[in-house]
Order: C-alpha cells, then sequence, then structure tokens
C-alpha cells in the first residue's frame, strides 16, 4: 500500500495535521508550505539509475511483480517537485519525508527562542534586567534554547518550558524575590515588582522558603497531567496566602476537587509526597465551618491518606482527626483515640491542652455522659479558662429528664454567670435561655431572663406570686418580642403559656405577633398553630361583645358577687383588628375562601369597626373566587355604611373586578353595560381622588385604567382619563405607557420586524405631532430636551388626539356626557374656564 500510494498524489502530512493545534497554542504559526516538505536522502544505487521517471516506475513494478519466497520487503519511494521518483532509505525517513517532522521541531523552538530574546530585550530596555545584575542577554537565550533542544513533541517542549520557569522562579527566591507578587497577566506589575526589591538591600529582603510542590518526573504521562494541575493550584494559592488574602471557600473547594483528581496516581507512590505539600493542603482545607462546610470531611479524608503515606500528624491534626471521626459517626472509637492522646495532647505542658479538653467537653457532653463531660469541664477551669465551656455541659443536663441533671443545669448556669461577672453577654443568656425553654423549663428560663434585664439579683424559686415588676405584661411582653425576633417560636409559646398559668394575660399585640410568625414561617404546623390562637382570640372577643350586649339589657343595679373557686389560668387574649387582617391575608393567599367568609360572619359579630385592609383583602377574595356582585356590595357597605375610608390598593382591587379584565370577549348589551360600570369606578376613584395623596396616582393603577378603557373600545373614556389625570391627580402618561397604548398591547415586543417597524412608525408620528404643537406655540424644543413632566404632557396631548381621530364624529355633547358619568365634567369645565 505504502508504495502503491507513492504513485499517486502525494500524501498529506500525519505529524502536521495531529499537531497542528498544539503547535497553534505554542504560539508557532505552520510553516508555509509545510505539507510539501520533501527530503533528499542520500543517494543510492537506485536512485543514481532512475534519471528516467518512467523507467524508474517500471523497475518498480518489476520488483513488485518478484516472487519471494521469504518475508516480503517493503521499499519506500517520494515522487520529487520536478516529478522524478527516488527510493528512500528505510520507513523512518519515508515518515520523516511524509511529516516534515524534524523541521517542525526545530522551528518549534527557534521560535520560542526568538520570542524568549524579544522578550528578555524589552525587559533590559525598561530597566528590569540592570535591576538584577544582568546584562548579557544572549546568554539567558543560549541556556534558554539548550532546555528546549531534546524536545521531541509539543508535550514534552511545555514540560521543559514549565520546568525552566519553576528553575528560574527558585533562583529569584533564592536572591530574596517574592515570586508570590509576580502577576504574569501583568508584565509592567511584574517588573515593578522586580525593580521594587532590586532596590533593597539583599541582607534586608524577605525570604520566603519554596513553595511546597509535588516532583513531577516520577509519574507517567498521563499522571503528571494531574500532578501539575494540584502543583499549579498549590503555587498559585501559596501566592495568594503570602500576599495575605484569606484562603474563601471556592478556593478550598477548588484545591479539594483537584487533590481528589490526583489522589488515585499518589496512591501509587505516597512517598514521593512532601511533608510540606501535605501541610499545605491542611492549611488550606482547614478553612473554618462558617466558610467551609465540609472541613472535617475533607480532613477526614486527609487525615488518612496520611496515615498510609507514613506521615506523622501533628498534634493539632490530631484533634481535628479525632474531631472528625466523631462527627463521622464512629463517635466510641473517637473517644477511645482522645482517651489514648489524654497523656501528651491533654498534658498540662502540651500546646494543645486547652483544646483537648474542649473537644472532651463537646463529644461526652453530646453522649449524655455528664461525669465525664464535668470532668473534663474542671479540667478547663482548674486553669481559668474561658468559663463559657460549661455552656455544652448546662445543655446536656437540661436534656436529661431526670431532675438532678436539671438541678445541676441550673447550678452550672449560675457558676458561669458569676465566673463571667459583666462579661456575659446577650448572646450567652440566649443560649441559656434557650436551653430550658426548648426543654420545658420555663420557669428556670423566666430566671435567667430577669437576671438579663436585671442589674442585681432578683429570686423567683420559691414563690407562689411573681414580684409586681416582673409579673406583668410589658415586662413579659419584652420577652416575647425578643423570642419571636430571634425566631424562637416555640419558646415564645411556651412563654406565653407560662403567663397564662401565672395569671398574666399578654398584650393582643404581642400574640399577634407570634401568630404572624409563624404564618411566615409557612409550615404546615405553624399555619394550623396560629390558625388555632386566632380563632381562640377571636371567640374570646366575641364572647367579651355577647356578655357585653348581655350587661347593658339588664335593668336596676348590678352587683359584683365572688365566687369561692378562683381560677388562676388568665383570661385569653381578645382578637383586634389586626387578628382578623393576619388571618384574613393569610386566607386570601391560599385561597381559602369558605374560611375568609366564616372569618367575615366573626368579624361582625366581634364589632370591631373594620379598616381599607381588612376590607381589601376580603374583595379580593371575593374577586378570586369570581363573587363579583357580593363584593360591590360588600365595598357599598363597608364605605357608605361602615365609613370605612379605601386607599389606593382598594380602588385596584375595583379595577381587577372589571369584566374587561376578568372576561375574554364582551360585546352586546354585556359592552354596554361593562362600559357603564368602568366609567362609574373611575367617578368613585375621583370621589376619593385625596387617598391618593401626597404621592400621587400609582403608575399601575394608571395603566391598569387606561387598558379596561381600550379593551372596552371607548375611545371617548380614554381621552376624558387622560384629562382628568392631569386635572385631579397631577398624572401624566410615560413614553412606554403611551406606546402600550398605541401598539394595543400590556407587554411591547421588540423581537420580530414587524413590531420594530410598527413601533418606529409610532414614534416618528409621535415626534410629528410635537414638532406641530411645538410651532403653534413657537417653541422648539424636542422631546429629548423636555422635562419629564413636559414629556407626559406631550404624550398625553398625543393620545388624546389620537383616540379622539379614531373616535370620528361625535353626537352633539357626548364628550360632556362620558365626563359627567366619569365624575369630572364640572373639574374639567373649571380647568378650561380658568
Amino acid at each position: 500500500m505504502s508504495c502503491q500510494s507513492t504513485l499517486g498524489s502525494s500524501a498529506p502530512p500525519p505529524w502536521t495535521i495531529r499537531h497542528s493545534s498544539r503547535i497553534a497554542q505554542l504560539g508557532v504559526k505552520p510553516r508555509p508550505g509545510a505539507q510539501n516538505t520533501q527530503r533528499k536522502p542520500a543517494p543510492t544505487p537506485s536512485t543514481q539509475t532512475d534519471a528516467d521517471p518512467n523507467r524508474a516506475a517500471a523497475d518498480l513494478l518489476k520488483e513488485l511483480m518478484q516472487k519471494r519466497t521469504d518475508e516480503p520487503i517493503i521499499k519506500f519511494f517520494e515522487k520529487g517537485e520536478s516529478g522524478k521518483i527516488e527510493r528512500l532509505g528505510d520507513e523512518d525517513a519515508f515518515r520523516e519525508s511524509m511529516g516534515g517532522v524534524d523541521d517542525l521541531k526545530k522551528e518549534l523552538n527557534q521560535t520560542f527562542a526568538a520570542n524568549m530574546r524579544r522578550t528578555l530585550s524589552r525587559f533590559r530596555n525598561e530597566g528590569g534586567l540592570g535591576a538584577l545584575g544582568i546584562n548579557d542577554v544572549d546568554s539567558i537565550a543560549k541556556d534558554f534554547e539548550d532546555k528546549l533542544g531534546d524536545a521531541s513533541n509539543p508535550e514534552d517542549t511545555l514540560e521543559s518550558l514549565n520546568a525552566y520557569i519553576k528553575d528560574l522562579e527558585s533562583q529569584f527566591e533564592a536572591r530574596g524575590f517574592d515570586v508570590s507578587q509576580f502577576d504574569y497577566k501583568n508584565h509592567a506589575a511584574t517588573l515593578g515588582v522586580i525593580q521594587a526589591t532590586a532596590r533593597v538591600d539583599p541582607s534586608q529582603r524577605k525570604r520566603h522558603p519554596p513553595i511546597p510542590q509535588i516532583p513531577e518526573k516520577v509519574w507517567s504521562f498521563n499522571q503528571r497531567k494531574r500532578i501539575v494541575r494540584l502543583n499549579t493550584l498549590l503555587s498559585r494559592t501559596t501566592r495568594e496566602m503570602r500576599r495575605g488574602e484569606d484562603v474563601t471557600a471556592k478556593t478550598a473547594q477548588t484545591v479539594w476537587k483537584t487533590y481528589g483528581a490526583a489522589r488515585q496516581s499518589l496512591a501509587k507512590a505516597w512517598a514521593h509526597v512532601p511533608q510540606d505539600v501535605w501541610n499545605l493542603l491542611w492549611d488550606i482545607l482547614s478553612l473554618d465551618d462558617a466558610k467551609n462546610p465540609s472541613r472535617l470531611t475533607y480532613l477526614s479524608l486527609l487525615a488518612r491518606d496520611m496515615s498510609e503515606a507514613k506521615v506523622a500528624l501533628s498534634p493539632s491534626q490530631q484533634l481535628v482527626t479525632v474531631e472528625a471521626m466523631f462527627v463521622d459517626g464512629w463517635e466510641a472509637k473517637a473517644i477511645d483515640n482522645w482517651k489514648r492522646c489524654m497523656s501528651t495532647l491533654g498534658d498540662s505542658g502540651a500546646d494543645t491542652f486547652k483544646e483537648f479538653w474542649e473537644l472532651g467537653v463537646r463529644m461526652f457532653c453530646q453522649q449524655g455522659d455528664l461525669v465525664q463531660g464535668e470532668r473534663a469541664v474542671n479540667k478547663l477551669l482548674e486553669r481559668q479558662l474561658d468559663p463559657r465551656i460549661l455552656l455544652p455541659y448546662i445543655r446536656s443536663c437540661a436534656t436529661n429528664p431526670n431532675a438532678e441533671p436539671r438541678i445541676k443545669a441550673w447550678d452550672a448556669y449560675r457558676r458561669m454567670r458569676d465566673l463571667l461577672g459583666s462579661s456575659m453577654g446577650l448572646e450567652d443568656y440566649d443560649q441559656v435561655i434557650s436551653f430550658f425553654l426548648t426543654t420545658g423549663q420555663t420557669e428556670y428560663a423566666l430566671q435567667a431572663f430577669v437576671d438579663m434585664m436585671s442589674s442585681s439579683t432578683v429570686e423567683l424559686s420559691g414563690r407562689d406570686r411573681l414580684p409586681s415588676q416582673i409579673g406583668n405584661k410589658f415586662f413579659f411582653g419584652k420577652w416575647l418580642k425578643r423570642l419571636i425576633g430571634a425566631g424562637d417560636l416555640d419558646g415564645a409559646h411556651s412563654v406565653f403559656e407560662f403567663m397564662r398559668f401565672k395569671g398574666i394575660e399578654a398584650a393582643s399585640i404581642q400574640v399577634n405577633g407570634l401568630i404572624g410568625a409563624w404564618q411566615r414561617s409557612g409550615g404546615a404546623d405553624n399555619l394550623e398553630r396560629a390558625d388555632k390562637l386566632a380563632w381562640q382570640m377571636i371567640n374570646a372577643r366575641v364572647e367579651f361583645v355577647e356578655n357585653r350586649r348581655r350587661l347593658s339589657t339588664m335593668e336596676g343595679p348590678v352587683r359584683t358577687v365572688e365566687v369561692s373557686v378562683k381560677s388562676h389560668t388568665a383570661a385569653m387574649p381578645k382578637a383586634t383588628l389586626e387578628t382578623f387582617s393576619l388571618l384574613a391575608e393569610n386566607y386570601r393567599l391560599r385561597s381559602l375562601h369558605g374560611e375568609l367568609a366564616k372569618l367575615w360572619d366573626a368579624f361582625r359579630e366581634a364589632e370591631i369597626s373594620p379598616d381599607a385592609f381588612m376590607m381589601n383583602q376580603l374583595l379580593e377574595s371575593h374577586s378570586q373566587n369570581g363573587n363579583i356582585f357580593e363584593a360591590r356590595q360588600l365595598y357599598q357597605t363597608l364605605v357608605y355604611d361602615r365609613q370605612v375610608k379605601p386607599d389606593p390598593y382598594t380602588f385596584m382591587a375595583l379595577w381587577k373586578m372589571l369584566g374587561a379584565n376578568r372576561l375574554h370577549n364582551i360585546a352586546g348589551d354585556e359592552l354596554v353595560n361593562e362600559t357603564r360600570i368602568t366609567r362609574e369606578t373611575f367617578a368613585e376613584m375621583v370621589r376619593f381622588a385625596s387617598v391618593f395623596k401626597p404621592d400621587g396616582l400609582d403608575g399601575q393603577i394608571a395603566r391598569k385604567i387606561l387598558h379596561t378603557f381600550r379593551r372596552l373600545k371607548d375611545k371617548i373614556g380614554i381621552v376624558v382619563a387622560l384629562q382628568a389625570f392631569k386635572a385631579v391627580f397631577d398624572f401624566t402618561p410615560p413614553e412606554v405607557l403611551a406606546l402600550e397604548m398605541m401598539m394595543e398591547t400590556t407587554s411591547l415586543a421588540w423581537e420580530t420586524t414587524q413590531a420594530r417597524q410598527k413601533l418606529r412608525l409610532i414614534k416618528r408620528k409621535i415626534d410629528s405631532h410635537v414638532e406641530t404643537r411645538q410651532k403653534s406655540i413657537g417653541g422648539s424644543l424636542t422631546l429629548d430636551e423636555m422635562t419629564q413632566k413636559q414629556r407626559g404632557e406631550e404624550y398625553s396631548s398625543y393620545l388624546q388626539a389620537a383616540y379622539m381621530q379614531e373616535a370620528g364624529e361625535l353626537a352633539n355633547g357626548q364628550v360632556s356626557m362620558v365626563a359627567k358619568e366619569m365624575g369630572v365634567y364640572d373639574i374639567l369645565a373649571r380647568k378650561g374656564r380658568g
């Protein structure tokens, strides 16, 4: 096949095709005509006689047709530029002839060397080499060429280049230059670092130890890729750390992934991983738990690898390993290892004394071993270390169901408080209070809260009644507010029940805060608790109203009679308007229209004056449920019979429930009726125009109004609404709203050519309208030159003119009639006269 192929067109050079992308990455451009590179081997007997191409071909065919008794012999030929066929010495010569490999290798190295010479020359001209005492550029370039001389392929070239750069960095570090400050993407910054360091006396330069690296030559090619990637990342991270930058969670995660990719290769020869590399990996991966949630997982596996590599763990690393073992679920094994290390890591003279015994406290308390936990606590307190180590012990004792450990929890709290003195902060108190509340020990929690709120100690134990300065709803209200704000809703509920047990009626506003917090949490259990407590308050309010009504019907004087049996439980706080509003909004959001109807019945029985918020929730609920007639009746009753003052949200609800915003098609008598109702709704809004001050008419309500009239094709209604916006609400439409109206859409689209063309046409019409108006008043302003208010007036004027033109010829007085229906005739008439 090889011989036959040489008789036809020359084959493409395989090496050039296969490796051209790698050469491009190295910055080497393919040599022109490289694919046609020909070799002229040393003359052979064949080449000396093959002067005639036809004769050479005949000889070749003759040799091919000869019968051989031994193994076949393959000979190689090539056709020169002149068309002459020449025989090659062997297969290697044939391959080189096809690809021009040697020439490409040589050119690749020459290109690298040339680039190096240019870079060095630039540094010399900028003064960078002089700062290092280097003047001979040629010797450095020659050294570089020698380093690359043996590279046989792009991979080897890159590897040689990488080794050369590392060698240069080592030389820089040996002279006291901080390589971590070098920025290879910013040559000017790197040059500045070099020059600044060169000005410092060599004896005064800060010398960093070499960056820890894993030897790369001992691994196979595929393994080396992962090792090089890990080395590069460790080098970059080390430089960042030496610059004073904190290790980020992303960096720790990236290092872990890169180490994981190289781990299988490293496991084949753990002995080649230096000790300082292990330490660097440990330092990076031991980023604190707040930023690095997987810290213990990382370090646990790293410790196992270090153990397999026969690397001795430092005392602090041993402690972290024990902790990681405990967290991973090997509690018994972790505690056994901790005990074995007691004589070394826990010795009074050890640097790890504090951390060792703190770890013991946490592990024993989590296991419920109070004896060993207390022993570990005492070891620390004997050295007068931080008394807050008692917190895990207090929690462990408090969670124990027996009485004796719970007493120990209280005693430990008092001990910690005495030791800390004035340095005991609010967070310390909050933790202790939380321990007691979550375990149902509300009296202990109250005593701790009193300690937190009082400068002096007030003893509550052994008292049947709480002191007046404590046993009141205002003092407990502070506690409830603090617990709710901290998100401890179960604790807040426990305090509320404790108040009732002690005969203290909580303020409704505080209980409403708990109900709202339960609703915001979104959990099914908390929503059920909120409903239950709110309805208990509502029933208490209804019962109070019934008793008041019954009392008012009695004749003659009323005498109070004391009963012998006294109830110590305080009354349930009575529901307020806020209680009903919380439930109404929650039921509307959850589409519980039946519950909302039940709530409205209870609201009327409770005889509470409603407000706009409550009304809005009911209107929204009726609208969502399709009960439009009931919603309008409710509005009329509350606003005109109960004197509830609507707000802007009320009118947004009224506009949303109109037929034009609910139905797809409206025609015939229904269209006439909906147009009438829409105009009446506008008149109602004008009647309560004062509720929109001082902020003015909201743009979304104005948008809803104009699009409602547009859907009804009520062009005169649009014109009157625009005039009323300016006269009554001091509002003018922005550009987007004007374009939406002319495009007859609520969503402007720019994607299609047709939409863009239509928008451009409308803009030209608006610009023409503005230009004509400006000429009529003697002005020359364009839209871009106008203020926002002036632009709004121009858009309003254009829309009015456009819709009046679309309306065509009108009956006499038709605009006035529409203005009267919309409640603005007198206002617009006054403006016109003015």
